[in-house]
Formats: C-alpha cells, sequence, structure tokens
C-alpha cells in the first residue's frame, strides 16, 4: 500500500497527493439506495463516478496531528491485512471452482477436465459453470435458481477484486477512510471511498461465497 497524503495537508495539497485535483464533489446517497454508498469525483469530463458503501465520516474538529497520523498508520496496516486475506480469500474460491469443473460427471473425466480449465480465468470458469448448469438442471429447478445466485454474486466479487488490485490505495485519515484510486492523473481516473468495516464484509462475502459452492457440490453435484 502506498503512503499517499499526509493528513494534516491542506485539502488542495492531499488531493493532488492522491492524483484528484481541484475538488471533491459528495453525491447523497438516493433513499433506499443500496447500502448507502458514496463517490467522490474529480472535475474532470471523462472522470468516472463510482459508489462507495457509506456516507462519510464526520471529521473530528478536535483532533490533533499527531493523532491523525496514528490513526493513518493503524488504517493502513489493517486495511493491508484485510486486502491481503481478500486475496487469499478470492484465490480459494477460484480453485474451488476448477476443482468443481474438474470433478463433473463424478470425476469420470478427471484428467481431462483438469487440463481444459486449467490456465484459465476465473471469467471463463464461471462461463463453463453456467453452461453446465443450463444443460443439467430444468429451468424451474431451486438448485439451478441457486447456482445462478452464487454465479451472479461471485461476478460481482470479481469485478471488485479486479478494481482492487488495479488501482492504488491512500488512507483518508480525518474521515476513516481508505481509498482505492484508479487510472493515472494525467487521464480518466475513479475513486472508491472504504471503511474498514466495509473491506472486511467484503471477505465475509467471500468466505460465505466458498461455503456456499461446497453446499451446493453436496446436495445438487453437476
Amino acid at each position: 500500500m502506498h503512503n499517499l497524503g499526509a493528513p494534516d495537508f491542506p485539502e488542495a495539497a492531499r488531493m493532488s497527493a492522491f492524483g484528484l485535483g481541484g475538488c471533491i464533489d459528495r453525491l447523497n446517497p438516493q433513499p433506499g439506495a443500496d447500502l448507502g454508498m458514496m463517490c467522490c469525483t474529480r472535475h474532470h469530463p471523462d472522470y468516472k463516478c463510482e459508489k462507495a458503501m457509506e456516507p462519510n465520516s464526520t471529521p473530528d474538529p478536535d483532533e490533533t496531528t499527531g493523532q491523525l497520523m496514528a490513526r493513518r498508520e493503524a488504517m493502513q496496516a489493517e486495511a493491508a491485512s484485510l486486502l491481503g486475506q481478500m486475496l487469499f480469500a478470492f484465490s480459494s474460491i477460484d480453485v474451488n471452482l476448477g476443482l468443481c469443473l474438474a470433478c463433473l460427471d463424478n470425476g469420470t473425466k478427471l484428467e481431462t477436465l483438469s487440463k481444459s480449465i486449467e490456465g484459465r480465468k476465473i471469467h471463463t470458469k464461471l462461463k463453463t459453470l453456467s453452461t453446465r448448469v443450463a444443460e443439467r438442471l430444468p429451468a424451474d429447478s431451486k438448485h439451478r435458481a441457486a447456482y445462478k445466485c452464487w454465479i451472479e454474486r461471485v461476478h460481482a466479487a470479481r469485478l471488485r477484486r479486479n478494481q482492487m488490485v488495479h488501482g492504488r490505495w491512500g488512507v483518508e485519515a480525518h474521515r476513516h477512510k481508505v481509498v482505492n484510486v484508479i487510472g493515472l492523473p494525467s487521464g480518466t481516473q475513479k475513486c472508491v471511498e472504504y471503511s474498514l468495516a466495509e473491506l472486511a464484509a467484503f471477505n465475509k462475502e467471500l468466505y460465505a461465497l466458498e461455503r456456499e459452492l461446497a453446499r451446493l457440490r453436496a446436495h445438487c453435484p453437476l
């Protein structure tokens, strides 16, 4: 994780450190919006705005620079740990999905199927699983619906994981946020803010997806 922008910088300097430049707009969530997500945007015609997950925390005006710096260091360490856990959890889903595909037809084609899926990206594996589910399970089957739901959730997790690993990270300690910025300061950028609790919640979702795949394979093998 990169050490971007000290918390006692002036606002413009902190935004420059993130490569955002100019001012930051806060979008108010619509009533009933999913997770009450928030976002920040650069004033640039090509800047893409992405939702983060919760309203901004209110800065404490009485907090000292030393306290902010200490919290910033602690938040960075915790965020690094959570992002590392995310990589472990997602790779476990990827491996178990591969095993699921390799063991189709009760494992009678294990060697052949293992070679056919070796090196495939998870997006391709999910497409293969989706095709198999459509072939083997009736359209109105509850197991088919469960597999479809699982595949959709993993696709969503895959997109978020890709975003997290390809962006650069910084800490906005005064607002209790870590920030993921994708793109170069000289071009189109996209910024997403997370709290530490939101990073932990994403990991929890990944663990749940791994357990759900095991449950599906046990109750409805393909």
